[in-house]
């Protein structure tokens, strides 16, 4: 297991606790002096889609205001299309409006949102130790010019999915590597257990960038910088990458209609048994085990990604999920941090966990009663996280770079060459931009 539990002394804490800490030094720096953020009582506004079940955000909402009786928090449904939440929130925020407080950012946000000032640098109101609560990988992606403009609230993660029926038929392992896996799936098939061996999202559509930094980064490939101002994809690592998902479909181990597969699409052709391996999020499980759609019920195990020989295990899974963003222009920042620390704390994201969402807190993920019963957060729990190219405001228009050109690499419209040529100049153009 990758997860070493460290003490979350933050997320233990009480949120006042928490806010009169953030308002002195942690450390005795000028740098780490807290501004202060007002009392934590009044009313606020929190702007979210609809996510878990059984109403579970406002379920949060009633346990955090039983915690805390003097603020209201109203919820302000949002739209379940993230490329209209934030229109939305582009539009109100920049035009000055306070109506929103805080809000659910996709994770690819914080460097769009940073560079356009639509989301607060949380690091001048929380004291250094808030980020030590969140597991590895979690936070990552918050930073944007060395602040965190968001709080993780709860991930998703790329798993891969077996039939571990078919593998304890013929005494074969759950693979660890991609090339381990693609042998297996050979195996499975010519045995007639299985049509193909391996689903996933290679639509031409941003699902294809999720799965790509998986794979280029268990080649030991990089899509961008690290500081997000030069294209990385045209490597030898990101060559062994895609050489490797097109051999999949040149083997006939993957479907030539992986081409158009989305999330569903991909996960219907493993429920209904035509798949030995399927790459998707965690809710893929729940569908997998759901006997009104899934014919594997019972059939199915899931684990962390495969990586390429030679490279440590697991392999990498891209990160999802949606962070919490406060509006610059909020009015009542008191109340919205505590609420902020407070989900993002041992209460919020226990609540989070016994709803079957994976939260990011350390302490609350690898607790192992919590996880008793629950494969995906077990799961979780040993996973490697890698980021999309997200660290440029320019994300949109790199990831349309990336899987416009890695579809086409995959359809055998262009090399595998020439499609991270190609990749590699449309990513320098974009980084080259400016705007949103």
């Amino acid at each position: 297991m990758r997860i070493a539990v460290r003490r979350a002394v933050t997320a233990l804490a009480t949120t006042t606790v928490l806010l009169a800490a953030s308002a002195c030094s942690t450390g005795g720096e000028a740098a780490d002096e807290k501004k202060p953020v007002g009392a934590a009582k009044g009313a606020i506004t929190w702007y979210a889609m609809d996510f878990g079940t059984d109403n579970l955000p406002q379920k949060l909402i009633d346990a955090f205001e039983k915690a805390h009786p003097d603020i209201k928090v109203t919820l302000k449904a949002a739209p379940t299309n993230s490329d209209t939440v934030r229109a939305t929130l582009t539009t109100e925020i920049s035009g000055g409006s306070s109506e929103i407080d805080v809000y659910n950012g996709d994770v690819v946000w914080p460097a769009q949102f940073g560079d356009a000032e639509l989301a607060l640098p949380l690091d001048e109101y929380l004291p250094k130790d808030y980020w030590e609560q969140f597991a590895p990988g979690r936070a990552d992606g918050t930073v944007h010019e060395g602040k965190h403009l968001a709080a993780p609230l709860f991930t998703d993660e790329g798993f891969l999915f077996f039939r571990k029926d078919l593998l304890e038929k013929h005494k074969l392992p759950v693979p660890k590597t991609w090339e381990e896996l693609a042998a297996t799936a050979e195996k499975l098939q010519d045995a007639g257990d299985v049509t193909y061996g391996y689903s996933a999202q290679w639509a031409n559509y941003e699902g294809l960038t999720a799965d790509w930094a998986e794979l280029s980064a268990s080649a030991g490939g990089a899509t961008v910088s690290d500081d997000g101002t030069k294209s990385r994809i045209d490597s030898p690592e990101n060559r062994k990458a895609l050489g490797y998902m097109r051999s999949l479909l040149d083997r006939g181990i993957a479907p030539k209609a992986m081409l158009s597969f989305q999330e569903a699409q991909s996960l219907q052709a493993f429920t209904s048994g035509q798949t030995a391996f399927h790459r998707n999020w965690g809710y893929a499980w729940g569908e997998s085990e759901n006997p009104e759609v899934s014919k594997v019920k019972g059939k199915v195990g899931m684990t962390a990604m495969p990586t390429f020989e030679g490279h440590p295990s697991p392999g990498s899974s891209n990160i999802g999920g949606w962070n919490m963003m406060v509006n610059p222009h909020s009015k009542n920042l008191g109340a919205t941090l505590a609420f902020v620390t407070w989900m993002t704390g041992a209460e919020g994201q226990t609540i989070l966990a016994r709803n079957s969402m994976i939260p990011a807190n350390e302490a609350v993920l690898t607790d192992p009663d919590l996880a008793a019963g629950q494969p995906v957060l077990q799961a979780a729990a040993t996973t490697e996280l890698v980021s999309r190219p997200s660290n440029t405001p320019r994300y949109a228009q790199v990831s349309k770079a990336v899987y416009s050109n890695l579809n086409a690499a995959l359809a055998g419209s262009a090399s595998v060459e020439d499609a991270l040529k190609k990749a590699d100049k449309e990513i320098g153009e974009a980084l080259g931009g400016g705007g949103l």
